[in-house]
């Protein structure tokens, strides 16, 4: 009996990290898959299915649990009820990677990450970073096709990670944990400088959003400057921004050519306004009953906005989006925080609304976690990272 507690309690300890490491694997592989096998393994999908039917399992008592999750299955199934061609595989999938991140974020309300566990969570995270900023590294020096962030024309390097979208967030995250951890040493430890160069070859745009966030915070929470050192070292930050914004929007490379044939706004958004309004806003028009404005309802996962809170809306609807989102923001947001963390929390909302795959990323969740365990503001002090590392 004993020696069976003794394996739960190690189990326990190791679960989080195994998850995030299993997670980066199967990731890894599909990314593999459709760089060289010309099509996506399906391998992913059917381990985050298992783990989401334990998590499912982990959480069922108290059944009130579930009310949160079963209320928006409700709503789910209402607004399906009032589309043609409703309730089809695709869409149902969908539907589960909407609801893995609120499902996980219980189940861990539920087992509480503990401080061993969430000290080897970190750790691996780490290791996690660094080994794929490495693979970023030998991708620009070798030109290797695996480790593009895109498949087709734009410059950018993601090691491992599979998508644009699912490399921004996780390396935005990996800022924002740094930037924690480090406090008043965020630019002098070897690590998060080493992040901030990751950041900077992704060539996505929403992460840069993140690392102008991280750099404010750190200048005006972090830095021991006066009050004009402050000022001058933000004006220096913004000007610099600001110009390398125009000379990319406006005098060099693609975002500049999209800005010619198409306008600001779809080079800010990467043809994201086109989307909303060839396909979702017509498809609303077009399918829409009274009751989806209510409930939502979506039939083909290519209409989306790939906005992350239009999408939102567009699977639930009025009703079931502010629902969906205050069920994620209570299962995700620690009660107590730590200090400045509402700023986080807005730039990655920045994120969200001018990016999707944020929701429905189950690969992005699993980071999130790291993410709410850096946020949590506990009596006992976590084990952090030296600026001597």
């Amino acid at each position: 009996m004993m020696n069976s507690e003794k394996l739960y309690t190690q189990c326990l300890k190791w679960f989080p990290a195994f998850l995030l490491l299993l997670f980066f694997i199967t990731e890894a592989f599909s990314k593999f898959s459709m760089v060289y096998l010309d099509g996506k393994s399906d391998i992913q999908r059917y381990v985050k299915l298992i783990v989401l039917i334990f998590f499912v399992f982990g959480m069922v008592k108290p059944l009130k649990n579930l009310l949160l999750p079963a209320l928006l299955f409700g709503i789910f199934c209402l607004g399906q009820l009032f589309l043609e061609k409703s309730f089809n595989q695709e869409v149902v999938v969908g539907f589960s990677k909407l609801l893995f991140p609120i499902i996980m974020f219980t189940y861990f309300i539920k087992h509480p990450v503990n401080e061993k566990s969430k000290s080897l969570l970190f750790k691996v995270f780490e290791y996690l970073m660094i080994f794929n900023g490495l693979l970023i590294l030998i991708g620009l020096i070798f030109e290797i096709p695996l480790f593009n962030s895109y498949r087709f024309g734009r410059w950018g390097y993601n090691g491992l990670l599979i998508n644009t979208s699912t490399s921004s967030y996780i390396y935005a995250i990996a800022l924002f944990y740094f930037l924690i951890s480090l406090k008043h040493t965020f630019l002098k430890n070897w690590k998060s400088l080493f992040i901030i160069v990751c950041c900077l070859l992704t060539g996505t745009k929403i992460v840069y959003i993140a690392l102008i966030g991280s750099l404010l915070i750190y200048i005006f929470f972090y830095t021991n400057l006066n009050r004009k050192q402050r000022s001058v070292l933000l004006i220096t930050l913004l000007s610099i921004f600001s110009v390398l914004g125009y000379i990319f929007f406006f005098h060099w490379g693609i975002f500049n050519e999209i800005r010619q044939e198409q306008g600001l706004v779809s080079a800010i958004l990467s043809y994201r306004d086109d989307l909303l309004i060839e396909q979702t806003i017509p498809f609303i028009h077009e399918n829409w009953q009274w009751p989806n404005y209510i409930f939502g309802g979506i039939n083909n996962l290519a209409i989306r906005s790939q906005m992350g809170f239009v999408d939102v809306f567009l699977f639930w609807g009025i009703l079931g989006g502010i629902i969906y989102l205050f069920t994620f923001y209570k299962s995700f947001v620690p009660k107590s925080l730590v200090k400045n963390a509402i700023y986080i929390i807005l730039i990655l909302s920045l994120m969200v609304f001018l990016a999707g795959n944020f929701f429905e990323n189950a690969s992005v969740a699993i980071y999130l976690l790291v993410l709410k365990e850096i946020l949590m503001d506990r009596s006992k002090p976590f084990t952090k990272v030296t600026a001597n590392d």
